[in-house]
Formats: structure tokens, C-alpha cells, sequence
């Protein structure tokens, strides 16, 4: 539950990035010059690994596979890590079955994808799996599960100890949700649609913080809403209302999989349609999913560890600033 979380911190994280912008000012891919690509002998990606290399500062490397990653400075021996968060081996076993595989490289680094799915990873399925990788790493090096790292947005409902209900979604997807009324917290992944408008919002728009909202349709709620965007552009109350109703709908999804009953617009309000007196309005019908369907739990099989080859450095930049976006 977020409440045991520190979701404290991650409100004085997300108020400081209001201020000076934070760990998600990192291009996104196809950002900045792009690099050509490898010959397709160089290019082969090693099945069920990711591995990302970063060419500028922290120049690293980190490798993941079902263990956990692998991580250290380029051209030195790699530190095998393990997951901090146990929910990491489920998102990897999600990608590698889901997507094909793919490199994408930028004037920054290079991400190499060994998936093993049917699926043609898009943009933003690349920039999933691409901050993915980032948090993982992030995750790691700080030995604890970093719950401000790649937040984009962050929603809490409620004022009372009894009454209250949180949502956070970050750069790669990854929605966690919790209830004072529950036990632990839940958590899902985006689905690529709802991400790609997640993403242009936080392209566009300048990071802001709500506090005097409230939530149509719930009576007197109090609804506070923080967001971390990168962009220049100030957001305007549509882009309040579509990012309050974006994290209400997330929470009552990620409630119904609980077998949790959402809360319903109170008699005599604008969403129950009717008048102050009238009878209990009918339950919410629920609309498109906007998460994954849920991953059966990880079979328990080996785990196969990582060959790290020679680090090779970058090619020569001479031909980048000429150079258009690979083709994947």
C-alpha cells in the first residue's frame, strides 16, 4: 500500500521536479543524433537478455537476464545485481514473450532487445522497455525499490485515514495502485495507447502540481494530482481533467481485478444522473482496458546467467550528425 511506501517522498520528489525537472530529462529514443546502425552480422541480440549501454555520463553497462542484472562502467568486469523488487522478473518475462527482438541506438547509448514474442516492438513499446532498463539499473545500484524514479503521475483521492485511494505510473508503463481499504498494493502495465498519450503529455506538457481538485461526480472528494512532464507548454484544464480522469479509471481497473467494488458517483450528482434524493445510481459500466491482461506467475526454471563479451566501444561520431534514425 502506498501508504507504506514513502509515498510522502515521492509527493516531495514529484514537488521538486516541479521546480528543476528530474530524472525523467533523459531524451527519449530517436532524441538527439542518431547513430548508424551495426552491420546485421553485429547486430544479432542474444535471446531473453536485455542490455544497455550508455555512452554518456554514467557511462555503464548493465545486462538483465532472469537472474537480475549484471551492471559496471564500460570496458570493466560487470557486478552481478539482483532484483530489488520481485515484481522485475515478471516485467521481463512479460517483454521477452511479448516482443521480437530489436537494437536501438541514439547519440546516448545503445539498448539491445533478445525478445522472443510475435510482436514488432513499436516507439513506445522501445521507450517502455528502454526505461525499464533504466530503473532496473536505478533500482540496483540504490539496493532499494526506488518509487520516485520515472514517475510521471501521481494521484491520491481521499483525505480520511479510512477513505483514501493512491495511484502512481511511471515512464515505462508500470501503474501501481493502493487503497487504505487494502491490504497491499496492485500493480499493472500500461497498455501501448494509453502509453503513447501518457508520453506526448509528458513531452508537452510543464511539470504541475493540483491540490483543490475534486473529483466529478464523487460528492466532496478532495483529488490531488501531481505531474512530472518535461515539456513547455502549460496544461490546460483539459489536460487536467483527461490526466484525473486517466488515473481514476486506472484505479477503479486495477480495483475490479481485485475483486474490490470501485466507488460509485453519489445520488444527485452530474455522472449518476439524477436529482439530490433520488435512489442509488446504477454501478459504473466498466470501459476498454487500458492495462495488460495479467501474466500467469513466473515458472520456476533455471535461470540462465548472462555471457558478457569484451565490451566494444561506440563507432566513430564523424558520421552521426549525417546519419538519420536506423531502421529497427
Amino acid at each position: 500500500m502506498f501508504r507504506h511506501r514513502g509515498i510522502a517522498l515521492v509527493w516531495i520528489f514529484l514537488i521538486a521536479l516541479t521546480a528543476c525537472g528530474g530524472p525523467g530529462t533523459v531524451p527519449p529514443p530517436g532524441d538527439g543524433a542518431a547513430l548508424p546502425q551495426r552491420a546485421p552480422a553485429a547486430a544479432a541480440v542474444r535471446p531473453g537478455l536485455i542490455e544497455l549501454q550508455r555512452w554518456q555520463e554514467p557511462r555503464q553497462r548493465v545486462v538483465i537476464d532472469r537472474a537480475g542484472p549484471w551492471i559496471g562502467p564500460l570496458g570493466e568486469p560487470a557486478v552481478r545485481k539482483l532484483f530489488v523488487d520481485p515484481g522485475r522478473l515478471e516485467d521481463l518475462l512479460f517483454f521477452v514473450r511479448t516482443y521480437a527482438p530489436f537494437r536501438q541506438r541514439s547519440a546516448g547509448g545503445e539498448l539491445a532487445f533478445g525478445g522472443q514474442g510475435p510482436v514488432k516492438a513499436g516507439a513506445v513499446e522501445q521507450r517502455m522497455i528502454l526505461e525499464w532498463a533504466r530503473k532496473v539499473a536505478a533500482e540496483a545500484e540504490s539496493g532499494q525499490s526506488e518509487s520516485s524514479y520515472g514517475l510521471v503521475l501521481a494521484w491520491h483521492r481521499g483525505g480520511a485515514a479510512e477513505s483514501c485511494d493512491d495511484l502512481a505510473v511511471y515512464l515505462d508503463g508500470e501503474v501501481r495502485a493502493g487503497s487504505c481499504a487494502w491490504p497491499d498494493e496492485s500493480r499493472g502495465r500500461l497498455r501501448p495507447e494509453p502509453l503513447a498519450r501518457l508520453d506526448d503529455w509528458y513531452d508537452k506538457l510543464k511539470p504541475f502540481q493540483q491540490t483543490s481538485g475534486v473529483e466529478a461526480g464523487r460528492g466532496q472528494v478532495p483529488v490531488r494530482l501531481t505531474f512530472a512532464g518535461r515539456g513547455s507548454r502549460e496544461a490546460s484544464p483539459q489536460d487536467f481533467a483527461a490526466l484525473q480522469s486517466l488515473a481514476a479509471t486506472l484505479h477503479r481497473e486495477l480495483a475490479r481485478r481485485r475483486g474490490e467494488a470501485p466507488p460509485q458517483p453519489v445520488p444527485g450528482s452530474a455522472d449518476a444522473g439524477g436529482l439530490e434524493g433520488e435512489g442509488a445510481p446504477a454501478p459504473e459500466a466498466p470501459g476498454p482496458d487500458l492495462l495488460v491482461a495479467p501474466m500467469p506467475p513466473p515458472a520456476r526454471l533455471p535461470l540462465p546467467q548472462a555471457a558478457l563479451p569484451e565490451y566494444v566501444p561506440p563507432p566513430s561520431t564523424d558520421e552521426d550528425d549525417e546519419a538519420g534514425p536506423p531502421t529497427l
